[in-house]
């Protein structure tokens, strides 16, 4: 379900091409900011429809995150239902892009159970 991360990968800038490896900031031909990079994908996960607790769909949120913005998705939409942990979730996003962890998060349109989440 969450994105596979590991330290040894490489990735390649999406500027100039070069392949680096993942742990590395700034591409070294070009000195592009790898984590600012974006191929513009948006991923979309549920996490509220799986028997998921409250704490569980936040811990599902946080690593989701965090496995994201070391990727080159730049969107994440995330389906939450109607209910508590909708509500949780909304407040968490708030203290996120209050400590800039996320660039912006909106309501769905399509579906008012889920929210989109720009990382980059």
């Amino acid at each position: 379900m969450f994105v596979d991360s590991n330290l040894n990968s490489q990735r390649f800038c999406l500027d100039c091409g070069m392949a680096i490896a993942s742990s590395v900031p700034n591409c070294r031909k070009c000195d592009a900011v790898i984590s600012k990079q974006s191929n513009g994908q948006t991923m979309t996960y549920d996490i509220a429809h799986h028997g998921e607790r409250v704490r569980d769909a936040l811990m599902k949120l946080q690593d989701l995150v965090d496995e994201l913005r070391a990727s080159p998705t730049g969107n994440l939409r995330l389906i939450v239902g109607h209910g508590l942990i909708k509500e949780e979730v909304q407040h968490t996003l708030a203290t996120m892009l209050f400590r800039k962890d996320i660039l912006d998060f909106s309501q769905d349109g399509r579906n008012t159970g889920a929210f989109i989440i720009r990382l980059k």
